[in-house]
């Protein structure tokens, strides 16, 4: 395959060894050590060869070129990429005989180096586009030798003139598995290239989200996303969903479902229990597993990498999960008077708020406290307070509290007329804040005094409770 770089090798050294062979300078040029850079028009490439004479290391130097710029064109060695490369040596051996549409040399000498032996460096620039069509022409050369990988590549071109880059990049894949079957690698590689910047063509759009979701619940609404090539919907194609979700010890972690476009090329994505509070981020991304069904199973690392190109997300979908407010551990503390203002020692406000919220399935009980003493302070002093002793800030997220009093006590007859009246408030004792505030009256009747009283601030503690239930989700 090397036949004419051989030759011309063989040529570098019978040059270079005639007449004893040139002095070679003792001085290392400054630029050696500063290698050349792409810019955006100029590819860089540089040859770097070492021997006990300037013959074999230019060689060196130039073997080493021709490895480097086969491995930025990523194609297979060929006896064609042989010959443009000769013409390249060519150059190199005789500055100004013709040359390579693009390049040119940049440096191209030698000198002794501390070891006692000959460097030498090759720099050459080549013009960006014409090294892709050199490329370019190289790679047809190769996919002529895969059958049916020439049809491949006309149909993938014709689906991606008419805007079906999805249908085009599946065609790019086949023509991947097609020049893989056959051993054309560079037809292979060239191949994934295309799917990859076919799909990068599809445009996405955010149509709905949950405006609302809360932990434990799965939202009432589905995520949609829309997918179009060219302003036409993408029908039937695959794509990648993540979600957060927890993983098996509990902790925020990510989640994967792979979902069909339908025929208006709507991804539907129904998020499942919700189960954090706090952001909640939904990326859609195309799947790769349509494409890699047209190879044989067996990765390597251009599968590998066309699947990491494809399944980048592309489109962000972002709401907020709420706590569910019956899931959250929440205390009762809440003190009832007399008309004097003296505490009763009663609990039937608090036991009337217990009895429904706890049917209606909330976290909740009565905290062993004294309401005299604690609900004698500010609001916020109450917070402080429970928040800094850990008996009660790790058992409980939230409380309600407040003091409710007998506003009036009649008789008439036989029968007691009872009015209590009150503001009760639900808190957040880690974020030291009030949630929700109500004042609320209530009367009873009864023949016995201590059962009106009761009664009373039990509904109370009830209608509290139901204005909660009424607002939860």
């Amino acid at each position: 395959m090397k036949i004419f770089s051989f030759a011309l090798l063989t040529i570098i050294l019978f040059l270079s060894s005639c007449a004893g062979g040139p002095k070679v300078s003792n001085i290392t040029p400054d630029w050696a050590d500063t290698p050349l850079e792409d810019t955006s028009s100029l590819k860089a490439f540089r040859g770097i060869g070492n021997g006990e004479t300037l013959a074999a290391a230019k060689a060196g130097a130039v073997d080493n070129l021709r490895s480097e710029i086969l491995a930025v064109m990523e194609i297979e060695s060929s006896e064609a990429f042989h010959a443009m490369f000769d013409d390249i040596a060519g150059i190199i051996a005789n500055p100004g005989s013709g040359g390579v549409d693009g390049v040119e040399i940049i440096h191209n000498s030698g000198w002794m180096n501390s070891r006692d032996s000959i460097t030498y460096i090759v720099d050459l620039t080549w013009d960006k586009a014409a090294f892709e069509k050199q490329r370019a022409y190289l790679i047809e050369l190769s996919e002529t030798a895969s059958p049916g990988y020439k049809d491949m590549e006309i149909r993938a071109g014709d689906a991606e003139s008419d805007g079906n880059f999805y249908e085009a990049g599946l065609i790019w894949a086949a023509a991947a598995g097609i020049a893989r079957e056959n051993g054309n690698n560079s037809g292979y590689r060239n191949a994934l290239d295309k799917v990859s910047k076919a799909i990068d063509n599809l445009d996405y759009l955010l149509n709905s989200y949950p405006d609302k979701a809360f932990v434990g619940l799965r939202p009432e609404s589905p995520v949609l996303f829309l997918v179009s090539s060219r302003g036409k919907p993408v029908s039937n194609g695959e794509f990648v969903i993540s979600y957060p979700k927890n993983n098996r010890e509990g902790s925020p972690s990510r989640a994967r479902a792979r979902i069909v476009s339908d025929d208006n090329g709507i991804v539907r994505f129904l998020p499942p229990e919700v189960s954090f509070a706090g952001t909640q981020l939904v990326t859609i991304a195309p799947s790769a597993d349509p494409f890699l069904e047209y190879f044989d199973g067996s990765g390597d690392k251009y599968t590998q990498g066309l699947i990491d190109s494809l399944e980048t997300p592309r489109m962000l979908a972002e709401y907020e999960a709420l706590s569910r407010i019956r899931t959250i551990p929440t205390g009762i503390l809440i003190l009832e008077t007399d008309l004097a203002g003296n505490s009763l020692n009663t609990a039937d406000t608090a036991k009337g708020l217990l009895n429904d919220l706890s049917t209606d399935g909330f976290n909740i009980s009565i905290m062993n406290l004294d309401p005299s003493q604690m609900l004698s302070r500010t609001d916020e002093a109450l917070l402080r307070d429970l928040k800094a002793d850990s008996q009660f800030s790790d058992a409980y997220q939230r409380v309600i509290h407040g003091t409710v009093a007998l506003d009036s006590f009649e008789q008439n007859g036989d029968n007691f007329t009872v009015r209590v009246s009150g503001t009760l408030s639900l808190s957040d004792i880690n974020r030291q804040i009030t949630l929700y505030k109500s004042e609320i009256t209530k009367s009873s009747q009864a023949s016995n005094s201590l059962q009106a009283i009761s009664a009373a601030f039990r509904q109370l503690g009830r209608s509290f409770a139901g204005e909660l239930i009424e607002q939860a989700p």
